[in-house]
């Protein structure tokens, strides 16, 4: 099976002549070799692409440091025995937990070319996977691809990195590709608009989180309608506890990630949301009527999240709503509370 941004390496004296056609000499890169007996070879073909500032690090410990404490535009990482290692510091850059730049070119040299192993790496948001062995060809092809043709971001509570979704899959404005910050292609060429600096990093950062918080958002007013059908569909059966349990943690998320909003119906409105929500937390049988106001609040989120016109009006019947019914339901317990008192008298 073929996979985008995978590629095989042509034999090393095929492509020996096949030299960038870019200036590569500045682009700084850190490239992780752990293996010694390889590790000249793919030194090689990265001088030979036309790379001049390359640090080499041996373990995972540098790796990170050297993430951390320089100003870098592109990583090499060789993944033949640290496979969950080298993801899990892939993830940790693109998800912004390592450096400052959580767009950093990022290559994935491998060993092993099987479905489930280049399916990880492309999860954890890689930019590109070189399967051994290497030669100057494949690196240069690669590059080429990098500086003229990389692909978009696109972001979402789990993931971070390249949209790789097929044609017409990607025209959901919530997953919408984004252009990010491309030092190897700034270097390469001069394109101001494709430069690493604390400005475009910001910028784009912020599409990250608008993406996550609409993703999330949509996945919450989604569960919401399930739940509401399953309860129609299934009157005085328990909910199931763990789409409940997924519907909380979101509403947790999306309070989060709003709270330093400036505008005062986003912040009613998601406190609305949280107080209908830990409603049907706490009740093992909750009416279906607390999960279709939960999905109008879905919907009201997310025309503000978008700018629609509707939004101010869909934020008003959303909390006005969710007002009537939560005070329903807190005088309906005080009644039963007041009727089982008089009972036990």
């Amino acid at each position: 099976m073929n996979h985008p941004g995978v590629h095989g390496a042509l034999p090393f004296s095929d492509s020996a002549s096949q030299a960038a056609g870019y200036d590569l000499a500045e682009v700084e890169v850190v490239l992780f070799s752990p293996i010694q007996n390889t590790r000249r070879v793919i030194l090689d073909a990265v001088h030979g692409a036309g790379f001049r500032r390359v640090n080499v690090v041996i373990s995972i410990e540098k790796l990170r440091r050297a993430v951390r404490d320089a100003g870098l535009d592109m990583l090499v990482l060789e993944a033949k025995e640290l496979i969950e290692a080298v993801c899990d510091h892939i993830r940790d850059i693109r998800h912004g937990r390592l450096g400052n730049n959580p767009f950093l070119v990022i290559n994935v040299i491998t060993w092993k070319p099987s479905d489930d192993v280049i399916r990880t790496f492309i999860d954890a948001g890689a930019d590109d996977i070189i399967v051994m062995p290497i030669s100057i060809g494949a690196v240069t092809s690669r590059i080429d691809n990098i500086i003229e043709n990389r692909k978009k971001f696109v972001a979402t509570p789990r993931y971070v990195g390249p949209d790789r979704r097929k044609p017409g899959r990607g025209n959901d404005t919530e997953l919408a590709g984004f252009d990010v910050p491309n030092g190897v292609r700034y270097k390469a060429t001069g394109d101001e608009s494709a430069k690493v600096d604390m400005a475009r990093i910001e910028r784009a950062n912020s599409i990250v989180r608008e993406h996550r918080l609409r993703r999330t958002t949509l996945q919450f007013r989604s569960t919401a309608a399930v739940m509401e059908q399953f309860i129609k569909d299934h009157p005085g059966e328990s909910v199931p506890l763990d789409d409940v349990s997924d519907m909380s943690e979101m509403a947790h998320y999306i309070a989060r990630h709003i709270e330093n909003d400036s505008r005062p119906e986003v912040l009613s409105l998601v406190e609305s949301l949280q107080k209908i929500m830990d409603e049907a937390a706490v009740d093992s049988r909750p009416e279906a009527d607390l999960f279709a106001i939960l999905g109008v609040h879905g919907d009201a989120l997310l025309a503000l999240l978008r700018g629609e016109e509707e939004a101010a009006e869909l934020v008003v019947r959303a909390v006005f709503t969710a007002t009537e019914v939560f005070d329903k339901r807190v005088q309906k317990k005080r009644d039963a509370a007041e009727n089982d008192a008089e009972d036990d008298l």
